[in-house]
């Protein structure tokens, strides 16, 4: 008996260390001061090389700003690891979580608990659809009908591949949506002298497995393809590399700003890489998540100063987003940069990159920063 009393004991403690928050309609919110304030991140997959690189760093810095502290897990690309990581971080003691969820669906029960224990939640990057969480992204739509507008200067017709990310995460379908917009028609169908003869989601958005699905592409069409549009950077890598061994060097599209994308850019074997200014991202992150732990809801946060002007949104504070299965949610969408041959310096000036990372084997002159 004695140890069942201790044990509830804990837990109420556990719950009470949280900041309060709601589940109305205008989202979480805590309650107190940022003092003291942990903030728990459960990053699905910390290997990609932005989370370490720009994320997670400008995320810890806005959270130590606001008098917080940081702390992380990661799930290493499994949605069960993921869960427990969140009920480790809320026995830790964290008065908000932000979550890069692994699958939308899958991290639901996490969510319950963090609501449960009024634990105001922010989705980082990725959509979880509940009206509880704050969501904080990218304009994603964008960013696909950027990806196709590009590569669609460079290839105007003939015969498309498209490699999707993962089917469990929201933004592979907000990216084709995106695609849709530009005029890019649906599987095996034809529309402005483009036709999709390939179209597949890759798996935890990754490398192998999209040269696995490129390596699909070429064998199915005979290598008569003129052109790749790649959810993002990394599986854009396997697509080359998949094309460099038949001897193909076509447009291909991708995102997120990644060095090997950005020097491809510079080489000409990519067309575009779609830049979310990451560093903003983070920034907002971190704020956020001061402000709900100083009690704000979700509906009164506003935009943090120090934003690039080229990612920073029209509007000054958080909006209603309306997600695909129609929750509201209170969130903060940055707007994406398209980098191609023509802008490169823009990363560099902006220190995202170094020259040495984007002009590797470039002939001087070719491209501005080299």
């Amino acid at each position: 008996m004695h140890k069942r009393l201790l044990a509830m004991a804990t837990i109420a403690v556990l719950a009470l260390g949280a900041c309060g928050g709601n589940t109305s309609s205008s989202g979480p919110g805590g309650s107190g001061t940022a003092g003291g304030c942990l903030v728990g991140v459960s990053w699905n997959n910390y290997t990609q090389e932005r989370w370490a690189k720009a994320d997670e760093p400008n995320i810890k810095a806005a959270v130590e700003a606001g008098g917080g502290s940081y702390t992380r897990t990661d799930a290493k690309d499994n949605s069960e690891t993921q869960l427990a990581d969140i009920d480790n971080l809320i026995a830790q003691g964290a008065k908000v979580l932000i979550v890069l969820a692994k699958d939308a669906d899958a991290i639901k029960p996490a969510i319950d608990k963090a609501k449960a224990a009024n634990i105001p939640v922010i989705g980082y990057d990725r959509l979880i659809e509940d009206p509880y969480v704050f969501y904080i992204t990218f304009d994603n739509k964008r960013v696909g009908t950027v990806i196709a507008q590009e590569v669609m200067k460079a290839a105007p017709s003939g015969n498309y591949a498209i490699i999707l990310g993962d089917p469990g995460d929201a933004n592979a379908a907000f990216l084709r949506s995106g695609m849709t917009e530009a005029g890019i028609p649906a599987k095996g169908a034809t529309a402005n002298g483009i036709t999709v003869v390939f179209e597949q989601n890759t798996a935890n958005w990754d490398t192998a497995g999209a040269r696995t699905n490129m390596e699909a592409a070429l064998a199915a069409n005979n290598n008569d393809i003129d052109a790749v549009l790649s959810e993002n950077d990394g599986m854009a890598t396997g697509a080359v590399q998949a094309l460099e061994a038949v001897g193909l060097k076509i447009p291909i599209g991708g995102q997120d700003g990644d060095k090997a994308a950005l020097n491809r850019v510079a080489l000409g074997t990519q067309t575009v890489s779609v830049w979310k200014n990451a560093n903003d991202l983070g920034k907002v992150a971190g704020n956020v998540a001061t402000q709900l732990c100083k009690g704000t809801k979700g509906d009164a946060v506003t935009v943090p100063d120090g934003l690039s002007a080229a990612a920073k949104p029209t509007e000054s504070k958080s909006v209603k987003f309306t997600t695909p299965k129609n929750n509201s949610v209170d969130s903060i969408t940055l707007n994406p940069t398209p980098i191609t041959k023509d802008n490169l310096s823009e990363v560099v000036d902006a220190g995202w990159v170094t020259k040495a990372d984007v002009c590797a084997g470039v002939t001087a002159g070719a491209v501005a920063p080299c």
